[in-house]
Parts: C-alpha cells; sequence; structure tokens
C-alpha cells in the first residue's frame, strides 16, 4: 500500500465524524497557500504531504525493500591461484622457477535451506516497517484531528464571548438610560462599565487563545496561523456503537506492529537454527606441472565442522527476543484495550452532559437572563441580578463547549485506538 493510499484510508473516519459525513470534492485535494476556510481533510492532507516523519518511516519501507533483495543473492565464487615449489631469481641460476601451479574456482552451497529463510526474515522487515509507518500514520492524523477540534473550540469559545460581550454591551445601554432618567444610581453605571470592560478583555484574550490553537494545527505541516482564516467543521459530538469499538481494536496499528515484530522475531529464529547446518563449499580447476609440461584437473569440497561454534548463543538470544515480543504484543493488546475503556466512559459522560445542558440547563439559563434584563429595564430587579444572571449563563455555556470539546477529543481517541477500516467491518463507526 503506498503513502498516499495511507493518507486517505487513516483520515478518512475522523473527516466523516467532524464534519457530518458532508465534504465536498476539493476537501480531498491539496489546497496551496492561504485559504479562507480550512476543513479537516485538507488539513489532515497538509500533515500528511509536508510533514518529514512519514517521509522518514516511507524511506525505511523502501530500505527494508533492498534488504529483501540483497537476503536472495546466492553467494559468489571464488577463484584461487597457487604456485608451489618457487626458485627466486636471486637464488640459483637467477631464473624465476615454479614447479607446479593451480588455478581453480570453489563455489559456497548454503543448506538448511538459509536463502529461503533469510528472504523470509527480510520480508518481515518490510511488514514492521509497513505498520510503523501506518502507525506514525495514524499518530499523527490523531494529532492532526485534535488540533483541528481545539481550532473549532477555540472558535466556539470566542464567538460565545462575543456574545456575552454583545449582552454586557446591552445591559450597558440600559443601565446609562436609566441613570439619565434619574431612576439608579450612577454606581450601578460605574459597575456596568466595569462588566463591559471585563467582557472586552475576555474577547481579546480568547482571540490570543485562537491564533495559539492555529499555531498548534498549522505546526503540524510546519505553517503558521496565518495559513489558514478559520477551520470549518460541526461542533458536536458524534454517537458511537457501544460495541462497534471493541471489535474494532484488533485493527489498531500498535497492535499489529508488535504482531509484526514478533513474526519478524520468529523469522530471525528460524534463520538462527538453519545456521547450526554447516554449508558445503566445492572447488573445481586443473593443476599445470612445470617439470613434466602436464595438466591435470583437481577437485575437492570442504565442509566446516561444527565443534566449537554451534550457534547456542545466538539461538538462544532469538528464543528470548521472540517470548519477549509476544509478552510485548499482549502489553499492547491489554493497555489499548484499557484506553479504549477510558475514552469511551469519557464519549459517554460528555454526551450526556451535552444533552443535559442543551435540552434543558442552557434554555432556562437564556430566558432567565432575558427574564432579568427585561425586569430591571422596568425597575423590577437591580443591576446585580442581572450580572447574576448573565454569569450563569456564560458558566454554562463554557461547560457545554468544554463538553463538547471533551467529547470530540475521545471520539478521536476512540478512532486512534479502534481502526474500523478492516473490509470486513464498516468503515464509518461513528456518525
Amino acid at each position: 500500500m503506498s503513502f498516499r493510499s495511507l493518507s486517505l484510508l487513516f483520515s478518512m473516519p475522523f473527516c466523516w465524524s467532524l464534519m457530518g459525513g458532508h465534504l465536498q470534492a476539493q476537501d480531498t485535494s491539496a489546497v496551496p497557500g492561504r485559504v479562507a476556510q480550512l476543513t479537516l481533510a485538507q488539513a489532515l492532507k497538509r500533515v500528511a504531504d509536508r510533514n518529514p516523519e512519514l517521509a522518514v518511516s516511507e524511506l525505511e519501507i523502501q530500505a527494508a525493500t533492498a534488504r529483501v533483495a540483497q537476503a536472495g543473492v546466492k553467494p559468489n565464487p571464488e577463484m584461487e591461484a597457487a604456485a608451489e615449489s618457487l626458485s627466486f631469481p636471486w637464488v640459483g641460476d637467477g631464473i624465476f622457477h615454479y614447479a607446479e601451479s593451480t588455478l581453480q574456482i570453489s563455489q559456497r552451497l548454503e543448506l538448511g535451506g538459509k536463502r529461503n529463510l533469510r528472504i523470509r526474515a527480510a520480508e518481515n522487515e518490510v511488514t514492521v516497517a509497513t505498520s510503523e509507518l501506518a502507525l506514525r500514520k495514524v499518530e499523527w492524523m490523531a494529532a492532526g484531528s485534535l488540533a483541528f477540534a481545539e481550532v473549532l473550540a477555540a472558535q466556539e469559545r470566542l464567538a460565545n464571548q462575543h456574545e456575552l460581550n454583545r449582552l454586557a454591551q446591552q445591559s450597558y445601554s440600559i443601565v446609562v438610560e436609566r441613570v439619565a432618567a434619574g431612576k439608579v444610581s450612577p454606581v450601578e453605571q460605574t459597575r456596568a462599565a466595569v462588566a463591559l470592560a471585563s467582557a472586552q478583555l475576555e474577547v481579546e484574550k480568547h482571540k490570543r487563545a485562537l491564533v495559539a490553537a492555529k499555531d498548534w494545527l498549522a505546526a503540524l505541516w510546519g505553517g503558521s496561523h496565518a495559513d489558514f482564516d478559520e477551520v470549518q467543521g460541526r461542533f458536536e459530538i458524534p454517537p458511537m456503537a457501544p460495541d462497534l469499538a471493541e471489535s474494532c481494536l484488533q485493527n489498531n496499528p500498535e497492535l499489529k506492529l508488535a504482531a509484526a515484530a514478533s513474526d519478524a522475531r520468529g523469522a530471525t529464529l528460524a534463520l538462527e537454527q538453519a545456521n547450526r547446518k554447516p554449508d558445503l563449499t566445492f572447488s573445481a580447476g586443473f593443476r599445470r606441472l612445470s617439470l613434466d609440461r602436464q595438466q591435470v584437473w583437481v577437485t575437492g569440497v570442504s565442509i566446516p565442522i561444527a565443534i566449537f561454534d554451534k550457534r547456542q548463543g545466538a539461538i538462544a538470544e532469538a528464543r528470548v527476543r521472540l517470548e519477549q515480543s509476544r509478552m510485548e504484543e499482549k502489553a499492547v493488546a491489554w493497555r489499548l484495550r484499557a484506553a479504549l475503556t477510558q475514552a469511551r466512559h469519557e464519549h459517554e459522560n460528555a454526551l450526556l452532559e451535552t444533552s443535559t445542558l442543551r435540552e434543558s440547563a442552557l434554555p432556562a439559563a437564556r430566558e432567565a437572563a432575558a427574564a432579568v434584563e427585561e425586569g430591571y429595564r422596568l425597575g423590577k430587579f437591580e443591576f446585580l441580578n442581572v450580572l447574576d444572571a448573565q454569569r450563569t449563563y456564560a458558566e454554562l455555556q463554557g461547560k457545554y463547549i468544554e463538553a463538547v470539546a471533551s467529547g470530540l477529543k475521545a471520539t478521536i481517541e476512540i478512532e486512534r485506538l479502534a481502526r474500523c477500516d478492516s473490509p470486513a467491518t464498516p468503515t464509518n463507526p461513528i456518525r
């Protein structure tokens, strides 16, 4: 599977959940330069295309593939030339003499299926490198999704603060009218002015927080907040089937990487066990007898005698490494299952909290604030009641925004842990 295919595969689920399944065609293409509205698909594509760590993982796959080609190469033949019974020009009659000369070629034959096992071990390394790329991809896509959700939340916080600032401005105008009419003390105008100034300061604070969130997102592709004006997405928690995430945990790339590492260690053990069997070396050539001016053919075979080195240490290490990988795979599965359970609880709690706030608490607080403000205009309430009602509404609205943000983060974590992208399961578990 190519890097671009992996990018599309791992970025789709949360795109659908956060965008509500309504993505435009241009969202899947790269958008160069600055854009007014940035979608999640565009943001994740920028991360996938420009992140150097993912490029490093892709190069590792290429290097591992090259090792497979090298593992299948047979040993080179060796040529040997020798001369015997030499006499040198400075000895005797001063003429260079030799009695015998031999020229032969040797070829080592690997026994025990070493070549096939070596290829298998190299192919397992390719699988490990591919699994590592998939894991890095999911991690960076999750980081991009989290940063995108944080920008969405920052936009909502700023919009909410603008609304509170509008209410403070409206209250201040009412107080000014009542002070001018002599119905209330000028002290209340001072209180209203302080409340308005505080609301305006909060607006500036949330503007800076939004810029920081945009910088965090853009940093994932090496950019800045100037790359886009705002992000576009639905600020709501998508529901999730209660048993779907657990069934998709087996597709987690970290778990697949641990399984691939175990397979690679098993292939290494099989190769080390095969290395115990010595290889045969055949040689053939001819020998020239200078004195008799004759040539004779020679042949031979050699085999190491495995007395001292029987690969016992390497085999023992390979066995331990294999058992270590199996334990690591089990530990990863337990840790992922615990994290998934925690994320599902956080998702359910966030859904319950947002539902309660949206359906009962927020409408009641909004109506109460409007009623108290109208009552103050008619002289039925004091200005402190207005401030208290507005503060209550602001706190509830802030709790709602934070609950949605928490639910989105839990959704991203669930999708990072439980990948429902195998052919046998739906690719969109969170709608």
